[in-house]
């Protein structure tokens, strides 16, 4: 009697307490989905697209700085600086179910600002939502790099959630064009291809590789059938993940607290060190540089020193042809000069012969006078 008694107290118990946690319900229907994501990602694209929103949406519901699409032109900063719970119809659609969609800031921007966010996400989720059935991580398409400053922001989620709270998460590729252009641009980057690289970052956590992943973008061809289908196609998808999975409770969010501000020394820590490895890397790239140098520098002079014996060679040759030249001139010369003078010498003779034949004539003419 006591053990029925006890089991009903406990079913009561239960019962009153499911209650109490869908007593927003009203105000925050479900599925509740949040988006999160670095900053830049795509998450107000995302978050306006499963309200049936045009991308140009200006936030009037509550004034907050949320829900808007773009960057403020401040190191890739999104436009999000809020965190806002909106509901409405599935993809906008009176015949659909109401939802509840909470957009947040990016991550991944200065230490100060992250520390800002992380602050009002987890007042808005312990304190308003309550509880989330999927987290949306939205990631970009085209970075598909495991980077250090995305490998941080999954470790913060961790710190901030605990590592339970990834059987709610699904990832959305964002930037995920539906056309035949797009998927000759992918070349290689499948749908498997891109989640299995993706689960890499969540390595860390236990069932990582059950993850499950949405293709999402916001611009297509609404009169292509075929891209507007795809497009539905996936939304519904992250819904209906949603909709199946179990509540993750925020008021659990509690005890991750105190190992955010250890992560975020551990991440500082990182950066100094990330960055004093750049530092060193650089100083290795210029030794490179020094010592090719350095190489290039040790063989020049054994090219110099076979070129000037090449440029001696030629000019000794040069001078030697030129003495040669003026010797085979001055012969020449001289060989023209010596003819002249014979012919001198041979006048000179004549002239002193027909003196001397004068003479003697004249003295022949006094004897005989």
């Amino acid at each position: 009697m006591f053990q029925v008694l006890l089991l009903f107290l406990c079913s009561l118990a239960a019962a009153l307490s499911k209650e109490n946690e869908r007593g927003n319900e009203e105000t925050f229907p479900s599925p509740r989905i949040v988006i999160l994501g670095p900053a830049g990602s795509g998450k107000s694209s995302l978050a306006n697209s499963l309200l049936g929103r045009p991308q140009g949406f200006k936030n009037t519901v509550d004034g907050k700085k949320c829900f808007e699409v773009g960057l403020t032109g401040d190191g890739g900063r999104g436009k999000t600086s809020d965190v806002c719970p909106h509901k409405d119809n599935f993809l906008g659609d009176p015949t659909r179910p109401n939802i509840t969609v909470i957009d947040t800031p990016g991550f991944g921007m200065r230490k100060e600002e992250e520390e800002e966010t992380i602050t009002k996400v987890v007042e808005a989720l312990r304190e308003d939502v309550k509880y989330v059935d999927a987290f949306a991580i939205v990631l970009k398409r085209t970075e598909n790099r495991q980077s250090r400053a995305l490998l941080n922001i999954i470790n913060l989620y961790k710190s901030i959630f605990g590592p339970g709270f990834l059987k709610n998460v699904i990832l959305v590729a964002s930037f995920w064009g539906y056309s035949r252009e797009h998927e000759i641009e992918r070349g290689d980057q499948t749908e498997d291809a891109w989640l299995n690289q993706q689960r890499q970052l969540f390595k860390s956590f236990k069932g990582a590789e059950n993850l499950e992943a949405v293709y999402y973008t916001s611009k297509f061809n609404e009169e292509d059938e075929k891209q507007t289908s795809r497009f539905e196609r996936e939304m519904t998808a992250l819904y209906q993940f949603a909709e199946d999975a179990e509540p993750f409770h925020c008021k659990d969010i509690v005890i991750a607290l105190d190992e955010i501000s250890k992560l975020e020394e551990e991440v500082e820590r990182l950066r100094e060190i990330a960055e004093e490895a750049d530092r060193l890397k650089g100083t290795e790239k210029k030794y490179e540089n020094c010592t090719t140098e350095l190489n290039l520098l040790k063989e020049t002079p054994s090219i110099a020193t076979g070129t000037g014996s090449l440029v001696g060679i030629a000019l000794g040759c040069v001078a030697l042809g030129l003495v040669l030249g003026v010797f085979f001139v001055n012969c020449y010369k001289n060989m023209q000069s010596h003819p002249d003078e014979d012919d001198g010498e041979e006048s000179v003779d004549s002239d002193e012969e027909s003196g001397l034949k004068q003479n003697n004539i004249a003295k022949d003419n006094d004897s005989e006078t």
